[in-house]
């Protein structure tokens, strides 16, 4: 009898209150309960102390080093990689023996799955959040070497056809849905809940405090809305975090005028009151009228509000706004539109799926290119957000049917569909075959052609096929042109636009290339070895799988 395949599900730990990790909860529990696979989750700051650990009833490997254990401590801060898994990964391959490993995330954080010396032993289907177009070269390259590729919107699996061509083995979308919380409720009862009168008009969002989502210019919009009409019944409330990774919200909201018409999420961080409340904004920390305490502050990731007080907050709003500059999907506006609430949102990058299938109102854009990146990014027309918050206020009693959209095009099961198509169509891995440790040869120390010389690097260097033609590799006969490189210090390649890549230009020859390949294959070797042998690495080492 054949046994279940082996599936390993990377990503932030899905008992973490994160987009990621909702993501992961949702997928992996319904993997789990179809009784089809072996199921397991590398969880990334996931602490094996945790104690929502025991919530999971699948195979749980937490990321965090154990803060008592110098050993380990040290070697997760070694690599700013290791948070996302790369410290840990190839000793979780050799205790689960994936056939299959499933990656949701950007292209930094799981770039270290192709580079593993054990990424010919099995399957990958990695769902990278293509949040804008063009992508950079370095990403694409990498998206081609995955066995399957998903994608969370529509748009994103046309942005990378049209790029890859037949190259990507595109499957599919696999978009995120909402949880059960979110649901219209009456809204003149959840505003009474929270102090608000019935005859206001709120324009809202839920967007995490950072540079892709354009809090300036929804400022701005809104003032110009509220200068041309003299409307006296509409306020903006954001549910954001402040001070968090992006923009000055107190510079923008006093500069702006309209002070008094901003509503935002405060919660108090007294965990004997965490009250819950709406008030206009007043900077970072206030007073809570609860306990009394200067500890209530913008709702953020750890101190903020569970999925059923945020459902009561999408249902104060009349219109759901999302003004970004890209998204990779954008989960609020899903959330939103579980709620029954209309939205508007920027006609770009993923958001197109939203405006496509929720019938959302299109926010005009122009575009510019992003230096860090080489990425197309969105700058929203403000005159047409103001546009739409008219046109949608004179026409707010008519009846929404953005919950049925919501029913007919994002639900869980579907997705989770998805992911299983991919389990059951991929081969069984074969963890036991024979070792296969590469001993380079001579090189050529009199060849002249950089490019020959190359050659014969990657053929007897790579441990790893799609290694041979890759990005990483063509760019070197760049490099040793120029010689200088942008290699960074972990030795992956680092393209000029990658946003992880700080450092400057660093000379480079062949000496130093040659020193690059043989680290790489030396670490494979380790690992070929250890596959077979199954011995600890050095004295002192364990798998540290607890």
């Amino acid at each position: 009898m054949a046994r279940k395949k082996r599936v390993l599900f990377i990503s932030e730990a899905s008992y973490l209150n994160t987009g990621y990790a909702k993501y992961s909860k949702e997928v992996i529990s319904r993997l789990h309960k179809s009784g089809k696979y072996d199921v397991a989750e590398m969880s990334t700051y996931g602490s094996a102390k945790d104690s929502r650990r025991s919530q999971i009833p699948w195979k749980n490997y937490p990321l965090l080093p154990d803060p008592e254990n110098k050993e380990q401590v040290k070697a997760y801060g070694e690599n700013a990689n290791n948070q996302f898994g790369s410290w840990r990964f190839e000793r979780i391959c050799l205790d689960f023996e994936p056939d299959i490993v499933l990656t949701i995330r950007d292209y930094w954080m799981d770039a270290f799955v192709y580079h593993s010396p054990y990424r010919r032993l099995f399957n990958w289907c990695w769902m990278p959040t293509v949040d804008a177009s063009p992508q950079n070269p370095e990403w694409i390259d990498l998206f081609c070497d995955a066995d399957y590729v998903l994608t969370y919107s529509d748009w994103a699996k046309e942005t990378l056809e049209k790029q890859a061509g037949k190259n990507i083995n595109t499957v599919g979308s696999a978009p995120p849905s909402a949880s059960d919380a979110f649901i219209p409720m009456d809204k003149e009862s959840v505003r009474d809940e929270f102090g608000l009168r019935n005859d206001i008009n709120i324009i809202g969002t839920v967007m995490r405090n950072q540079r892709r989502k354009l809090f300036p210019a929804l400022i701005s919009a809104f003032g110009k809305y509220l200068k041309e009409t003299g409307d006296t019944k509409t306020y903006l409330y954001m549910h954001t975090s402040y001070p968090d990774a992006g923009w000055n919200l107190a510079n923008l909201i006093h500069s702006s005028d309209i002070s008094s018409r901003i509503l935002m999420t405060y919660v108090c961080e007294n965990p004997e009151c965490k009250n819950v409340e709406v008030s206009f904004f007043r900077d970072a920390k206030k007073v809570c009228p609860r306990c009394g305490e200067f500890s209530s502050t913008p709702s953020n990731v750890s101190n903020g509000v569970s999925d059923d007080v945020l459902a009561k907050i999408y249902n104060l709003f009349d219109l759901y706004v999302q003004p970004a500059n890209s998204e990779g999907f954008g989960l609020p506006q899903v959330e939103a539109a579980a709620c029954g609430i209309p939205i508007a949102c920027t006609n770009y990058s993923a958001m197109e799926d939203i405006v496509n299938k929720l019938n959302a109102y299109p926010i005009g854009y122009t575009k510019y290119k992003e230096l860090e990146t080489g990425c197309d990014r969105a700058v929203i027309d403000e005159d047409s957000l103001v546009g739409i918050i008219k046109t949608f206020l004179l026409n707010k009693k008519q009846k929404s049917n953005t919950r049925q959209l919501f029913e007919e095009n994002y639900t869980w099961d579907k997705t989770a569909e998805q992911w299983m198509n991919i389990i059951d169509d991929c081969e069984f891995a074969n963890w036991k075959q024979p070792a296969r440790i590469i001993r380079p040869g001579q090189l050529n120390p009199d060849e002249k052609s950089n490019e020959r010389f190359l050659q014969q690097l990657t053929e007897m260097f790579c441990y790893y096929e799609g290694h041979k033609n890759s990005y990483f590799s063509r760019n070197l006969m760049s490099d040793l042109t120029k010689g200088t490189t942008k290699i960074a210090w972990d030795d992956y390649y680092s393209h000029e636009f990658t946003v992880a890549n700080a450092n400057k230009q660093r000379p480079v020859d062949r000496q130093k290339i040659v020193e690059i390949f043989a680290k790489r294959l030396q670490n494979y070797n380790l690992w070929e070895d250890v596959r077979i042998n199954r011995h600890r690495l050095q004295d002192g080492d364990e798998l540290w799988l607890n």
